[in-house]
């Protein structure tokens, strides 16, 4: 039976993506036309309408900002920097003003222009890049350089990979341990995934001579993603999706934003183009290893892609109130649950929107680390949504207040029941700080709106940013040499907030409460403790401690 939308002739330029791509007849219908679904491709059915927003639109947003950086590197000094990685929003600061965004600091200059992957041109299956991105490469690979440096020997190449594997949590690591280290990931000598692992070995090593090779890696690894044909072999794409994580991650560290920011992006076209949001465990077979890395290798993209996009305000591609993508794919569990068989939680596959509408109840779930880091992004990114959402004029007010005081209270419940978790490894622990760091600093950015100047709002802003000095109380910090770089901008946006109360009691007209004072203290000097041993590690962490030792040192 025909509908009214399919009777009634489209306007121009109405009709999905997809059909104008091929010229063929739509019938309008959302959120998928009656084509896409015929062709069993709901999910790539997109309309860019008015000021809709596509995923589609989103890329190319992207990749708009990236040639135009590339453009300046290419020619210095003859252009005005295009990428400014700041908050449009920011005032000038005030003595009790908390953070509207996570701020980034300027993008430092790169010591060679990487080669980039080849997995934002291509969807699976396609050997050719279109022109565009042909283009693109081939400038790249013009401004490239590659020093020529010795091959590691057979016993230099088990040290990184040992190394990697010691930090490999932190580094965005999903696949399984056990079938890697049996030699389950290729090992050819340009391969993208094993240079990238060679590269964090080299940067993270205490040997002279493998520190020197970290530029060599990191040319080879971003050279290999460049030159790697997309292949319909899951395993080959998700070796690929692995490799441009840890290059992500890498250019995070380094302070290099930009060039992390497209690998993240590579990543997500990868997981997106590979239908890894829409896993359903009951067709991929018996082997629920292999069902748990591509379980895995979605939420760790999902994730990453969440918090670097906030971190510089630019559009995520799974982002709270715009372009939401559909996800059945089921919550990430720990790595050994996946090789005893377990596929699904016993808890049920809820949606991230019941966990973000507080419909469910997780409290007795199995741990998993991937888990609670992506209901922390969630929490973080649902935060900033709603904080944008207000206006002074508001005709929805009760609405708004609402649904802020609801996420409030989740966001409290959840770093409650985070907080709670003691006696686990050193690197599950890791990973509650980092999500109890972001569950903080969700709360922080949800009630950046009213902090300048609710007195209540504030005084919870405080409470939050103490609360994530004292989750470092449970780590030892020393055991790892590295944490996940987006802790450099989390705890930049916490200790603003802490030296913000500083101001503020100091040049109070009422006596100064020296328990007050401590405890702000106390959380202050632990996080900037901390982040003074990982900026040996960490480029970006130590640029932001120097921002904010400036700022403290002002207070004197």
């Amino acid at each position: 039976m025909s509908t009214a939308s399919s009777s009634r002739p489209l306007s121009r330029g109405a009709a999905c993506l997809p059909c104008r791509k091929l010229k063929a007849k739509c019938d309008g219908n959302k959120p998928a036309c009656g084509r896409c679904i015929a062709n069993n491709r709901p999910d790539d059915c997109e309309y860019a309408t008015g000021a809709e927003v596509t995923r589609s639109r989103l890329l190319e947003e992207n990749i708009a900002l990236l040639e135009a950086r590339i453009k300046e590197l290419e020619n210095p000094g003859e252009t005005a920097p295009s990428v400014q990685l700041h908050d449009p929003r920011r005032q000038a600061s005030t003595s009790a003003a908390g953070p509207s965004r996570l701020l980034m600091p300027a993008m430092a200059g790169p010591s060679g222009i990487p080669l980039y992957p080849a997995s934002m041109g291509p969807p699976v299956g396609e050997t050719h890049r279109p022109p565009r991105i042909q283009r693109w490469f081939t400038r790249l690979r013009n401004v490239a350089h590659t020093a020529h440096v010795p091959e590691p020997t057979p016993q230099e190449v088990q040290m990184l990979i040992q190394i990697f594997m010691a930090n490999a949590s932190q580094l965005g690591f999903f696949l399984n341990p056990t079938r890697f280290r049996r030699g389950g990931a290729p090992h050819q000598e340009n391969d993208a995934l094993m240079n990238a692992v060679y590269l964090w070995g080299s940067k993270l090593s205490n040997s002279t001579g493998l520190r020197a090779r970290e530029s060599y890696f990191a040319n080879r690894a971003t050279q290999a993603a460049s030159s790697a044909t997309m292949m319909a072999q899951a395993t080959a794409v998700l070796h690929m999706i692995q490799a441009e994580v840890l290059l992500a991650n890498y250019f995070f560290t380094t302070g290099r934003l930009l060039e992390g920011r497209y690998h993240t992006l590579a990543a997500v076209a990868l997981v997106t183009g590979s239908r890894y949001h829409l896993i359903d465990v009951g067709t991929m077979g018996g082997d629920p290893i292999g069902a748990g890395e591509r379980i895995q290798a979605f939420w760790t993209v999902m994730a990453q892609d969440k918090m670097w996009a906030a971190a510089m305000n630019t559009p995520s591609v799974c982002q709270s109130g715009r372009t939401n993508i559909q996800i059945t794919t089921p919550w990430p569990l720990a790595t050994g649950a996946y090789e005893q068989g377990m596929v699904v939680p016993h808890s049920g596959n809820y949606s991230v929107e019941d966990f973000l509408r507080g419909a469910v109840d997780d409290s007795n779930e199995d741990f998993s680390p991937l888990a609670i880091r992506v209901k922390s992004c969630g929490l973080h990114d649902r935060a900033i949504y709603i904080a944008q959402q207000y206006r002074v004029d508001m005709p929805n007010r009760n609405e708004f207040l609402a649904r802020f005081g609801a996420l409030d209270t989740l966001i409290e419940r959840y770093h409650r029941q985070l907080a709670g978790i003691r006696n686990r490894s050193p690197e599950d622990m890791r990973e509650v700080l980092v999500a109890r760091t972001i569950t903080c600093t969700a709360a922080i950015q949800l009630h950046s709106t009213f902090s300048s100047h609710q007195p209540m709002s504030w005084q919870k802003t405080v409470c939050v940013a103490v609360a994530a000095g004292r989750a470092l109380d449970v780590v030892n910090v020393s055991q790892g040499l590295h944490l996940d770089p987006i802790l450099a901008v989390l705890w930049s946006t916490i200790c603003k907030v802490l030296v913000g109360e500083l101001r503020r009691v100091l040049q109070s007209a009422t006596p100064v409460r020296q328990e007050e004072v401590a405890n702000i203290t106390s959380s202050l000097d632990k996080i900037t403790a901390t982040m003074t041993t990982l900026s040996a590690n960490s480029p970006l962490m130590g640029q932001h401690l120097a921002e904010i030792q400036q700022a403290r040192a002002m207070l004197a």
